[in-house]
């Protein structure tokens, strides 16, 4: 049985996060330095951690800012706003693959996300998420996107002893950018229609495979035989 390596972003593919983490970050930047909405106008889909606050910095005139200690208030707040409010949904059909492909096939599951990997996990941690992702690539360096999941590739090789036929590597995600990431790395790209990109605006750069939604798990594991 082939070895498959799935790499997973989060934000609109696993999970609805309903704009949490922007929320969580604005108040942090209102903490720390006294500024209401410090990240409008600042994109955020498809994007690092590192690059969006730094872009935040450079916006309002922050300058010589502890970027670490940003990112603890930032997960201290993002913790708090889990507790009493229900921001997270797990998007259709996820904990289906992930739990029977895990079970069924030689899948292994990897994140490769822009969300620095302390953020990422308490998002997921919300709906027990975490317990399918041992290691991944994440957005706590200023780098580009393709490096992430190149960096989530050699961390589930590295973790499993075993390197992966790139055929058998799939990169997963809701925005364009995870798709350009297939074609820079020659690994084959999921598009879902399940976050801020139709459709339409997807097919445009050409995925290996798009769907809906990852709901109709038959249809989604087909691709894998």
């Amino acid at each position: 049985m082939k070895e498959i390596l799935i790499v997973w972003d989060i934000d609109g593919t696993l999970i609805n996060s309903r704009g949490c983490g922007r929320e969580a970050m604005e108040k942090a930047f209102h903490t720390m330095f006294g500024v209401e909405n410090g990240f409008t106008d600042i994109k955020m889909a498809g994007r690092l951690d590192a690059m969006i606050v730094k872009d935040a910095f450079q916006k309002n005139n922050i300058i010589d800012a502890d970027i670490s200690l940003f990112f603890d208030t930032y997960c201290n707040i993002l913790t708090d706003l889990l507790k009493v409010e229900t921001y997270i949904e797990v998007l259709p059909g996820v904990k289906k693959i992930l739990e029977y492909g895990s079970e069924n096939y030689n899948f292994f599951h990897a994140l490769g996300t822009g969300n620095l990997e302390k953020g990422a996990r308490i998002k997921l941690e919300s709906h027990d998420l975490n317990k399918y992702f041992q290691t991944g690539g994440f957005g706590d360096e200023a780098l580009e996107r393709w490096n992430i999941i190149h960096k989530a590739v050699e961390n589930a090789q590295e973790f499993k002893g075993i390197t992966y036929d790139y055929d058998n590597i799939y990169v997963i995600g809701d925005t364009p950018l995870d798709i350009e990431c297939g074609k820079i790395l020659g690994i084959k790209s999921i598009a879902v229609c399940t976050g801020a990109h139709g459709a339409e605006e997807l097919i445009k750069h050409r995925p290996d495979y798009m769907f809906e939604n990852l709901g109709n798990i038959v249809r989604f594991l087909s691709i894998f035989k």
